[in-house]
């Protein structure tokens, strides 16, 4: 567990979905428990069919239930598609609206089932996989957009962390006198209630302490802190899931240069699988100035709308988990956007991970900040989450941090923004892409 020091939040929307969620899970019958599994009796809501359309009944959807499996979510239909494919469907169960595809890939049982876009839609779908099947380890498969130069159309970003990058505090203080200036620090995150803070994540503050009957009608401001009560700013992922995932290179294909770049050139690039952090919040960034201001703040490699909330139920119910987003866009390569590829790239590596994952001996174990790749926005400037970002306007003039070893950084000053700056020009763009990526033909 690691602590950042930039005071109490109040409770994120994330959790605030799941929480209410959760709550009518249990008032519609539901038993919720660490690794699935609820029983026929528990979900008479369920409504199950064999691949033939053959009911399926009560003894046998049991066994589909009870059965140990890997979960997948993926948001939009297209990213669910090249996986479907890949299945070896045995039967089609329906809940709550949502269609589970159940079968295996590769031999190993598994549970598709596509959430939807945005944070509140991946929360349901993942609640109620986890609460409905017995998932032993849950996989977030679709694409995103780069959020790195040296991250490129047709890469797979592994999500070694998330965080929420819509979590922003806003202040009047900073390092000039201008009414253009501010600084941002991390606002809410998300508060995990009632629980053991999770094995590495980055804690922020911890919540106020209930109040008592005896002690309500006085309680003011309240009377301390509660442990119980923590507030994340990250979460991090499976270091079992991460490392399979980061060896699932050799499942990726070449794709034509020009594809990548929308410009007029020759050759093929080798895509690369990159753990990183994802950057989870709805929006849809590309002027590059504006990509420079967020990532002051939150150090990401990805952009896409969900994988918090995916993130985010997982953890509070012990079920390991791993992000894997294959890159659509780039703000570096403005014409481009190749969805499909993307998905397919994507569904390629969580089918590696399916193949080559033991659910017998599954860990939730948390990656570390040393599984980021070298070329990781976060590796690259020594953190994940700035304890604040000092701007002018929108220019990024300077970042305080908490480094790996526990010191306060300050980084400010003319050569600090030249080197932060030299990346997020379209003139880098080509080179950027030469440098990272193995360039053939």
């Amino acid at each position: 567990m690691l602590l950042l020091g930039v005071g109490l939040r109040s409770l994120g929307l994330v959790g605030v979905a799941v929480v209410f969620f959760l709550v009518g899970l249990f008032l519609g019958g539901f038993v919720l428990a660490a690794h699935g599994g609820a029983g026929v009796g528990l979900s008479p809501g369920v409504r199950a069919s064999f691949v033939n359309g053959t009911p399926v009944t009560p003894s046998a959807l049991e066994r589909v239930l009870r059965t140990p499996r890997v979960g997948i979510v993926t948001p939009m239909a297209m990213e669910m598609a090249p996986l479907l494919a890949a299945m070896k469907l045995a039967a089609i169960v329906n809940y709550s609206g949502y269609t589970f595809y159940v079968g295996s890939i590769g031999g190993t049982p598994v549970v598709l089932v596509r959430s939807g876009e945005k944070e509140y839609a991946a929360v349901e779908a993942t609640t109620l996989m986890d609460a409905l099947f017995n998932v032993r380890a849950a996989i977030l498969s679709g694409t995103a957009g780069s959020r790195n130069p040296y991250v490129v159309p047709g890469d797979v970003v592994i999500g070694a962390f998330v965080v929420d990058k819509s979590s922003i505090h806003y202040h009047r203080a900073s390092l000039v006198n201008s009414t253009m200036a501010y600084s941002e620090t991390p606002y809410s995150g998300v508060e995990v209630v009632n629980v053991t803070p999770l094995r590495g994540d980055l804690v922020s503050g911890f919540g106020e302490a209930m109040p008592s009957y005896s002690n309500a009608s006085s309680y003011g401001y309240g009377y301390g802190v509660d442990l119980s009560y923590v507030y994340v700013e990250y979460l991090a992922a499976s270091a079992q899931l991460v490392e399979i995932a980061e060896r699932a290179a050799s499942a990726l294909s070449p794709i034509p240069l020009a594809n990548v770049t929308g410009l007029n050139v020759s050759g093929e690039l080798v895509p690369r699988v990159i753990v990183g952090v994802i950057g989870s919040a709805n929006q849809w960034t590309e002027p590059l100035s504006w990509m420079a201001q967020q990532n002051a703040l939150y150090e990401t490699d990805a952009g896409e709308n969900e994988g918090m909330g995916f993130a985010y139920v997982n953890s509070r119910l012990g079920i390991p988990w791993v992000i894997v987003r294959g890159i659509s866009d780039s703000p570096w390569f403005p014409s481009v956007y190749i969805g499909p590829t993307a998905a397919e790239e994507a569904a390629n590596v969580t089918i590696y991970i399916v193949e080559h994952l033991d659910l017998n001996s599954v860990s939730d174990a948390p990656a570390a900040f040393s599984a980021l790749s070298n070329v990781s926005n976060a590796a690259i400037h020594g953190y994940i989450v700035a304890a604040r970002a000092y701007y002018l306007g929108l220019r990024v003039i300077g970042v305080s941090y908490v480094s790996q070893q526990g010191q306060m950084v300050n980084e400010t000053g003319p050569a600090f923004e030249y080197e932060y700056y030299s990346e997020y020009s379209y003139s880098a763009a080509m080179k950027d892409l030469l440098v990272a990526n193995k360039v053939i033909g």
